[in-house]
């Protein structure tokens, strides 16, 4: 086992604490300031959207470009009693926005459904052969896109000979040219002042202006956004787009909306993941999302949809005993994949072609072999000759400008600068590896494998429970990494392979999950030096979880 090189997050300068002054301000505990400095929070300004996160912090969605022409349309729609469906995606982003605007649509009187195009005799986006069985099938007016469709210039004009119109919304990389709707939604347009909205955060917006909620929410109209900032916080979070700034804000709402009453389909949802009271990002990433996910990536995300719309608790039960059967097998595929793959190497750009894999989880797989390389990744799969990649990198590399260097072998592909996905003729997987190798090899010129980034000893930290008041923890504001030292007093072994330690010197039970990296068992009498992340509970108080073994002095 390989224990990592680790460092503080952020130099501490010599003298008076640097951090004093932003607690003063916010009237923060000095630890909790200390944690947001490292982050590289200077001004209690850039605090306020997670420390008070009024309605008035939030951007005015008319300001989002294309957001009057999408209200002005979908206005014409309801007054005419045309038939609205929303197409949507099959991640959690895009099952959340498919969601969130069936609902507003429906609180508007709409007659409005929702279509999910399927990961495996689909693909991603809008499909010609699907817009097409639409038309016959229900006959709408109008069709909404959300986290889909800004690159579809020739599927929107098609549709037009088929008479129907679309309204796009979208949040993925802009293509040279945009589609032809009645209007394009999206936060890269123009200068928008948070081009971090996730799919769901857009279709959000849309809905805030739709309700005429603006500038910001008051009673009913307040109440019902922030029930469905619940499905911003899960589709934000769970697409990993940035939480700073405004994000922040519809974030924490969301998690404080999450712990007071839910509907039928996330109350189940929450009690699958055995989340109760306060929630924090991190379980929405590990516990939410992934079964949310799994329904799509093992098979149609429909029933993921209809878990988060329905109003009956026998139909929630009885979807989600089909969402964990579902997330069971994604689990179990993504295992057999992982151990039938070699570990990763020192490429450049590690990408490996695996054409019996399952392409429901070769993004997962990307992700773990990502973050245990520290380099680009992408896992491919071939079906009818056509390889179909995930990929992920690390914060740093433009995953764009690597599809773009790939560009003369590949089919399509788009995605964010940390995540995308490609295709092309599998017969040209060499060229397509070289080429991304190369960018890659470019992008991290002057870039060392980086070491892992703490916040200190346990001592340093916040009292148990405080750590929620800078939620939400995650991308962009990234979760609390402790350095945890001492001898073994506890080691025992639950759920198969998966161990929980004592240590001495450290409050709180240690879990250590199965994965790459991990030493033998450890014994009562071995000393460890840790990087594990505290898990609050109102009910059992602090534990830690590990994330990797630390080499024991700093470089």
């Amino acid at each position: 086992m390989d224990a990592k090189l680790w460092r503080l997050r952020r130099e501490l300068p010599a003298g008076v604490a640097p951090w004093k002054a932003l607690a003063e301000a916010c009237g923060l505990d000095p630890r909790l300031a200390r944690l947001a400095w490292l982050r590289g929070v200077d001004r209690p300004e850039a605090l306020a959207w997670r420390l008070d996160p009024a309605w008035s912090r939030s951007t005015d969605p008319h300001l989002l470009p294309g957001v009057d022409a999408a209200v002005a349309r979908i206005r014409r729609a309801l007054a005419a009693r045309e038939r609205i469906v929303v197409y949507g995606d099959y991640d959690v982003d895009g099952v959340t926005a498919t969601a969130l605007l069936v609902r507003t649509l429906e609180k508007l009187g709409a007659e409005a459904s929702f279509f999910i195009p399927n990961r495996f005799s689909d693909g991603y986006g809008l499909h010609l052969d699907c817009i097409q069985e639409l038309k016959a099938s229900r006959d709408p007016g109008l069709l909404i896109s959300v986290d889909c469709g800004v690159r579809s210039v020739e599927e929107v004009r098609a549709s037009a000979e088929l008479g129907l119109d679309w309204v796009i919304t979208d949040h993925h990389a802009l293509g040279p040219e945009l589609p032809p709707a009645c209007a394009v939604v999206h936060p890269h347009l123009d200068g928008y002042a948070n081009p971090h909205l996730a799919g769901v955060g857009v279709a959000f917006k849309l809905a805030q202006a739709l309700l005429g909620a603006v500038p910001q929410p008051e009673g009913a109209d307040a109440a019902f956004l922030d029930g469905l900032l619940k499905l911003v916080a899960i589709g934000t979070v769970s697409d990993m787009m940035p939480l700073v700034e405004e994000n922040a804000l519809l974030v924490r709402r969301g998690l404080d909306a999450l712990a007071q009453r839910n509907g039928p389909g996330l109350a189940a949802l929450l009690r699958a993941a055995k989340k109760e009271g306060a929630l924090g990002a991190q379980d929405i990433a590990f516990g939410l999302g992934p079964r949310l996910n799994a329904v799509g990536r093992m098979g149609g995300a429909e029933d993921a949809v209809r878990l988060l719309l329905t109003r009956d608790a026998d139909e929630a039960t009885t979807l989600m005993v089909r969402v964990e059967a579902l997330n069971a097998e994604r689990r179990a595929t993504q295992q057999a994949l992982t151990r039938q793959m070699p570990p990763p190497g020192d490429e450049p750009f590690d990408l490996i072609l695996e054409p019996t894999a399952h392409k429901g989880v070769i993004g997962i797989v990307a992700g773990h072999r990502m973050r245990a390389s520290g380099r680009p990744a992408g896992v491919c799969t071939v079906v009818d000759g056509v390889a179909h990649c995930s990929l992920r990198a690390p914060e740093g590399y433009d995953l764009g400008a690597l599809l773009a260097l790939a560009q003369p072998f590949t089919l399509g592909g788009g995605g964010h600068k940390v995540a995308a996905g490609l295709s092309f003729e599998a017969a040209r997987f060499p060229f397509v590896r070289s080429a991304l190798q190369r960018g890659a090899a470019e992008q991290a010129v002057g870039r060392e494998l980086p070491p892992l980034l703490l916040d200190g000893d346990p001592s340093e930290l916040a009292a148990d429970g405080s750590l929620a008041r800078l939620e939400p923890f995650g991308q962009g504001f990234a979760p609390v990494l402790a350095r945890l030292e001492g001898v073994i007093e506890k080691s025992v072994v639950f759920s198969a392979d998966h161990w929980r330690l004592g240590l001495s010197g450290v409050k709180g039970s240690v879990t250590w999950f199965a994965g790459e990296g991990r030493p033998a068992q450890p014994r009562p009498g071995d000393r460890l030096c840790l990087a594990a992340t505290p898990q609050d509970s109102d009910r059992w108080g602090r534990s830690w979880l590990v994330d990797a073994a630390l080499a024991e002095a700093a470089p």
